[in-house]
């Protein structure tokens, strides 16, 4: 392959993003790894692998497995990090989906991707996303079962789906479930 033939003299890594996550916890757990400040959020390592690994379980609580797409139509913000770290947990694979995009563009998108779930703001200053998704769903048959909207309680309970949810069949993914919950995260202002 040329990316081996011709790259640096160390060779690549056979990592997944869970398991470098993993790692850099153990090395830096409690030091900084994402600051919103338009957001007003602050998380350690070990608070954001703790809530990646909530998305993860959210996740397969919808019944996304391995494979499955989830769309994520946003800009840039704590939750799109958090989707992102949680699909790749969970060995979903995620579809970014431009947050420029109108209902055109975004029904081409959900026909294309085949996504199961789609995580968006309901609006901002641009434009209203839910009205725009309802638009671009008309008259269509997608395979989206789901559509969750960051900043609301669906968001909040789908962030605390239960702990038992077994990982365990998908080699690819590393283990998140646990016999007993773990105490809620809260941004640090």
């Amino acid at each position: 392959m040329l990316s081996y033939s011709r790259g640096p003299d160390q060779p690549l890594w056979e990592k997944t993003i869970g398991q470098v996550l993993d790692q850099t916890v153990d090395r830096w757990g409690d030091c900084l790894a994402l600051v919103s400040r338009h957001q007003s959020k602050r998380y350690t390592w070990r608070e954001l692998r703790h809530l990646a690994d909530c998305v993860a379980r959210g996740l397969h609580a919808l019944g996304i497995g391995p494979g499955d797409r989830v769309g994520l139509w946003s800009t840039n913000c704590v939750e799109w990090i958090l989707v992102e770290l949680g699909c790749a947990r969970a060995g979903a694979t995620l579809v970014n989906v431009n947050p420029a995009y109108r209902t055109h563009d975004l029904a081409f998108a959900l026909r294309k991707s085949r996504m199961k779930v789609l995580f968006l703001w309901e609006h901002d200053g641009r434009a209203d996303y839910v009205q725009i998704l309802e638009d671009a769903r008309r008259g269509q048959a997608l395979p989206l079962k789901h559509v969750v909207l960051f900043g609301t309680t669906a968001w909040e309970e789908f962030l605390r789906a239960p702990f038992n949810v077994d990982v365990a069949s998908n080699p690819k993914t590393l283990p998140i479930s646990s016999t007993r919950p773990v105490p809620r995260v809260s941004p640090r202002g």
